[in-house]
């Protein structure tokens, strides 16, 4: 992705260390991720990177396993990692180190946006997003060249096309733009990130894929991510995002190859989940229905009943949607075998 074009102003210990961490991160072994990260954290105490990082690889395993139960070391390692760029940047001159030190306090803002976001809680994301974009505009006028600064900017550009008119405490004039040029231009940032970012490449790649395929371009988004699901067989994040788009195209053969493979990453690594359970059995007897498939699929849609009746009640609730779904589509099959 261009890396070779792009510098760093810290030293090259800690690249190549943040580059292994993200490696690990995306191959989802999170506790060699996170012995890295600490590594950083010991050998450079005073720098933002260590902190940074480790916060993200929990974001990111918090993601992969649907639970929030690394919150707080979430928060309190990116309250450090905030604290840090900032105490760096009132003693730096070089304006490349100033640039990253305002991509990390940006970074921050951003992290705390997309954990409210997932919580539902879309006013104070859009407050913690706006809280980033000076920093963020900072970054990129000390150095044009930061690309991975375009992968939170072309989240808020997206999600400000996405946003009501009028929003409470916000005022109307950040609200009342083309809705049209900040979709075009979220989406181009966010290529710009996966194409050139040095460390938001992949993450920017899943962004992207995600947002395109809610602007009806499936069909761009899956040869984006196809290349990191070959590379990350192990991955589960990768193959939900790629069976969602395979789903949305139709093309429900690959789809069932995907999520099979998923459904047994999940039952095996992930017993203690019921969400994801739930939600894979759902999708793989999905695609086992419109395949024709109906004994396979009404096996699956059970199997999804069961976990859901597994699962806490707050999680329940989390799944009405989806189980409502699950019943729909195993009346259907039972329909469809006579029964």
């Amino acid at each position: 992705m261009f890396l070779f074009l792009i510098s760093t102003p810290f030293n090259k210990e800690i690249d190549s260390l943040i580059k292994l961490s993200l490696e690990f991160t995306y191959r989802e072994n999170y506790g060699a991720a996170l012995a890295i990260a600490d590594e950083i954290i010991q050998k450079y105490p005073q720098e933002p990177d260590g902190y940074f990082f480790k916060a993200a690889i929990y974001d990111y395993y918090m993601e992969d396993y649907h639970t929030d139960k690394y919150s707080d070391k979430f928060f309190s390692n990116m309250e450090i990692a905030e604290e840090k760029a900032k105490a760096k940047l009132n003693s730096l001159i070089d304006p490349k180190e100033r640039a990253w030190m305002n991509f990390y306090i940006a970074g921050a803002a951003g992290y705390r946006a997309m954990r409210a976001g997932r919580e539902g809680n879309y006013i104070v994301a859009l407050k913690y997003a706006i809280e980033g974009l000076k920093p963020l505009k900072s970054a990129l006028e000390e150095d044009s060249t930061l690309y991975d600064a375009y992968f939170p900017l072309g989240i808020y550009h997206y999600a400000l096309s996405k946003a009501p008119n009028r929003i409470g405490f916000i005022p109307s004039f950040v609200l009342s733009r083309n809705r049209e040029e900040d979709k075009e231009r979220g989406i181009n940032y966010l290529t710009l990130a996966w194409q050139r970012g040095r460390y938001t490449s992949v993450i920017s790649a899943l962004t992207l894929a995600w947002v395109l395929s809610q602007e009806g371009r499936s069909k761009d988004a899956i040869p984006i991510l196809k290349g990191y699901v070959e590379k990350y067989p192990e991955s589960r994040y990768f193959k939900w995002v790629y069976g969602y788009l395979l789903i949305k195209e139709g093309r429900f053969q690959e789809a069932e190859e995907i999520y099979e493979k998923l459904l047994y990453l999940v039952l095996r690594d992930q017993p203690d989940s019921p969400y994801n359970a739930v939600y894979v059995s759902y999708s793989l007897g999905y695609v086992k229905y419109f395949l024709g498939k109906f004994e396979d699929a009404l096996r699956l849609f059970i199997l999804a009943e069961e976990y859901y009746e597994k699962a806490p009640q707050k999680v329940k609730g989390e799944l009405k949607e989806v189980i409502s779904q699950v019943q729909k589509m195993k009346k259907r099959t039972l329909d469809r075998l006579g029964r």
